[in-house]
């Protein structure tokens, strides 16, 4: 089986696994009394994420470390990823905002759900858990499907499959950009621990935030919700202008965000940890195959009944 398709026919199982199980699970939650969403949290991201990918490395025999690229990170390296996590943040804000005109924040529905949760608990659940699970997934045990096929080809696909798997049309976009970038990231450094990082600041800074804002207005609310009502409410050239205006200026941070990737390859490229890559295509593998178009199906299929059914 080839590596680009056994990464696809994984996520398809993924996908299907995320979709399905949690009505599997649901009665035995119930008959154990476990209903607090925070613990269910933690129960589905490990059965849906972390299950799956330990039993894909001991039935294909894979190295632990190749698959996850469970590489140190250089000091200097951190310093430059840590940056790139905030200079991201820009950049989803505005597909956030382009999404937000059409589909509910359902995320901050859930957040206002478990917002009166201790900080570090709520940091524990929303940063460090997906950058833990979301990241072994897709650039670990996805991404690794595609070590030889070229990074920009690699990259859009899985930033694809990272869209997807969040099965939300308001985080779609700006999941799918991201992901995207984390890609690149892993490409560059051959580490997961990078992603890792910046996944965990954006999730990180939105806590964070909305924890600053309860305190100071004293209150439960989600930035994100107060500004989705009122964007939703704008006339159409208004919106237009926020658009030109956002689009701007993630245009200037996604050349941040493309000079520090850079640097990040250079850097690995002399200390022989990558080597420089061609943009041809060198592995031959098909990324358009059956897992792949079921994957899209699957996906179309549940948004749009989730829509038609809200």
């Amino acid at each position: 089986m080839k590596k680009v398709f056994k990464a696809n026919l994984y996520f398809l199982i993924i996908l299907l696994l995320e979709i399905f199980l949690p009505y599997g699970l649901r009665p035995i939650y119930e008959k154990f009394g476990v209903s607090d969403v925070r613990i269910l949290l933690v129960l589905s991201h490990a059965i849906i994420f972390l299950i799956p990918a330990i039993i894909y490395v001991i039935v294909t025999k894979s190295s632990a470390r190749d698959t996850f690229k469970l590489n140190k990170l250089y000091l200097k390296d951190v310093l430059l990823i840590i940056l790139l996590g905030f200079v991201c943040q820009p950049i989803m804000t505005f597909f956030a905002l382009i999404t937000s005109f059409f589909f509910e924040n359902k995320i901050g529905a859930f957040m206002t759900g478990i917002g009166s949760t201790p900080y570090i608990l709520l940091l524990m659940l929303v940063a460090v858990l997906p950058a833990i699970t979301e990241e072994v997934t897709i650039r670990g045990v996805v991404l690794s499907g595609y070590d030889n096929t070229n990074k920009y080809k690699a990259a859009l696909v899985t930033g694809l499959f990272f869209g997807m798997l969040h099965l939300d049309p308001q985080q779609f976009l700006y999941a799918t950009v991201l992901g995207f970038i984390l890609a690149l990231v892993v490409r560059a450094t051959k580490s997961i621990f990078a992603t890792a990082i910046i996944h965990f600041l954006i999730n990180g800074t939105s806590v964070t935030m909305q924890k600053l804002i309860n305190i100071i207005f004293g209150k439960e609310y989600l930035m994100e919700q107060a500004t989705e009502k009122s964007v939703q409410s704008l006339p159409i050239n208004e919106k237009l202008i926020m658009v030109a205006v956002f689009g701007a200026i993630a245009i200037v941070f996604a050349s941040f965000v493309y000079l520090i990737i850079r640097k990040l390859e250079e850097r690995n490229i002399k200390r022989g940890i990558i080597v420089l890559e061609k943009h041809e295509d060198y592995s031959g593998d098909k990324v358009i195959n059956w897992p792949f178009i079921g994957c899209i199906i699957v996906y179309i299929i549940f948004m749009t009944i989730s829509i038609i059914v809200k």
